[in-house]
């Protein structure tokens, strides 16, 4: 397998993107090959607030690493963190480095003190030895999810060849995917449909969610990844209480003005009693 390698795409594909103040992209570049695979992932926040510290946890090639940018990122600035991976692509050809970034929001903490967290997938598609194009096509039907649901993924081939694709769902926090990787044969003409089964594990309710879809070659001499975003909309809560919860407030201090009312009349009544 020829040594070279090259950066084929930097594309961020974030994913849970929990507020809009802290919305993060994605860049990098392959900066060494020996005596590992090093990568410089350079994150920038578009945002209008100060995001950080944050944690990178980066998978390639079933090797997971990890850094953190502990400065954060002020708003429209720029950091630079490097994930080292041993110097062993299983082929040549396109293959995904994906990410999960994660850094505390502004807001209550909750019982044990940890601080609201923001939790987002992201990636980077890396040619390594050889820059084909991807073997499918990707893309999922829009998901309501209650507690647990099917996400309905499609795969075409993206040159008119068939292809034996292995199809992974990585969320963030908040959100599971059950199962292990589907194997999935995608025909020449027409596609594949795969249910993936999602549970919530802790998404709020009312939020839309996202995840990433992972489609790879293992068995073919030249590795021709394709990747994709799903979005999930985490249903709201169904039952009455939440719903009511405002109404029921207002009502219940209306009536304690009420009461309060009738006992501050009661008691002057009582002294007026008092003075005749």
């Amino acid at each position: 397998m020829s040594r070279c390698l090259s950066l084929a795409l930097a594309l961020a594909g974030l994913a849970a993107r929990t507020r809009a103040d802290a919305a993060i992209d994605v860049a990098g570049s392959v900066v060494s090959t020996a005596p590992r695979l090093a990568v410089r992932v350079t994150l920038t926040n578009r945002g209008d607030r100060p995001a950080g510290p944050i944690d990178v946890r980066g998978e390639l090639f079933g090797e997971t690493q990890s850094a953190r940018l502990a400065s954060g990122l002020a708003p429209r600035a720029s950091g630079d963190v490097s994930l080292e991976f041993a110097e062993a692509p299983p082929q040549p050809g396109l293959h995904a480095l994906t990410l999960l970034l994660e850094h505390p929001l502004e807001g209550a903490r909750d019982a044990a003190g940890n601080p609201p967290l923001a939790s987002e997938r992201a990636w980077l598609l890396l040619a390594l030895g050889a820059s084909p194009t991807p073997a499918v096509e990707l893309s999922s039907d829009p998901l309501a999810l209650d507690v647990r649901g099917a996400l309905a993924v499609h795969l075409k081939s993206s040159d008119g060849e068939g292809a034996r694709v292995r199809l992974r769902a990585l969320t963030a926090r908040g959100l599971r995917a059950e199962g292990e990787p589907s194997v999935v044969e995608v025909p020449a003409r027409g596609e594949a449909r795969v249910l993936v089964s999602i549970v919530r594990a802790g998404a709020p309710r009312g939020s839309r969610q996202s995840l990433l879809l992972v489609a790879e070659t293992p068995d073919a001499a030249l590795s021709r990844t394709s990747v994709a975003v799903a979005s999930v909309d985490v249903r709201p809560d169904p039952s009455l209480l939440p719903r009511a919860r405002t109404s029921l407030l207002a009502l219940g201090l209306a009536l304690l003005a009420l009461a309060v009312g009738y006992e501050a009349r009661s008691a002057l009544r009582a002294r007026a009693d008092d003075r005749a």
